[in-house]
């Protein structure tokens, strides 16, 4: 499988994408440099962001994560902790059996959390936004998701980008990490379904149950306001 030219080559990570470009339903397209999604960057991978001028580099990490594996970027001026997870919410695998089933957990159980990230892209500095939390597979691609989807774009998009992870990620470095073979089963079964189907489904609870991403982050406190700004960030040139 090709990868399209947004996927992008950063020193020390595995899993970036610039998605500007993906079209939206009124004929226009997500800004270039807007918001790229990323697994978490490395000492190697400042310089690209600093000669990127960026803006916001929003670490989706638990703050345990963060103490074990300190960002290169913690303390500078990009930098913000947003987390998406409750601190309780530590093991994505105990909160549900399939990979759709923990995307609605994640959601449900961290409206509010998701509304605070969307709020500070949109009031983001200058700059392009980077979004990332480990591997930059389910909290970054929920929220990449709810970004695009305010921007307009359709969810076949949405979910065909969410899809690529599947190429993009090496999936060894991650099994070799984990302790026992029961957890590398299990994670080998969940990586098999970082598929379009997972984020249909995922949208589609979003819709039945709170009438579609924007009504969701609205019910969760995002302001009209910045529901509107943060499509204008992200579409506008």
């Amino acid at each position: 499988m090709s990868l399209p030219d947004r996927v992008l080559a950063w020193p020390g990570c595995q899993n970036v994408r610039d998605l500007g470009a993906l079209p939206t339903r009124d004929g226009g397209r997500v800004r270039a440099g807007a918001l790229i999604r990323a697994d978490r960057p490395r000492a190697e991978t400042v310089p690209v962001l600093t000669r990127a001028g960026v803006g916001l580099v929003a670490d989706l990490r638990l703050a345990a994560e963060c103490a074990a594996d300190p960002s290169p970027l913690a303390g500078s001026a990009p930098w913000r902790h947003l987390p998406v997870l409750r601190d309780e919410d530590d093991v994505l695998e105990e909160m549900g059996e399939t990979l759709p089933a923990i995307y609605r957990a994640i959601l449900d159980r961290g409206a509010p959390l998701f509304a605070a990230v969307m709020a500070a892209v949109a009031h983001a500095p200058p700059g392009p936004v980077v979004v990332h939390c480990h591997s930059g597979k389910d909290r970054t691609g929920l929220v990449a998701a709810l970004a695009l989807a305010v921007a307009g774009v359709p969810e076949r998009e949405i979910a065909a980008d969410y899809a690529l992870t599947a190429t993009c990620l090496r999936q060894d470095d991650h099994l070799a990490a984990l302790r026992d073979e029961p957890a590398r089963a299990r994670s080998r079964r969940l990586f098999a379904e970082v598929t379009a189907d997972t984020m249909a489904a995922t949208l589609a609870h979003l819709h039945d149950r709170y009438g579609g991403p924007a009504a969701y982050l609205q019910e969760a406190g995002l302001s009209p306001d910045d529901l509107a700004l943060l499509r204008t960030r992200l579409t506008s040139a």
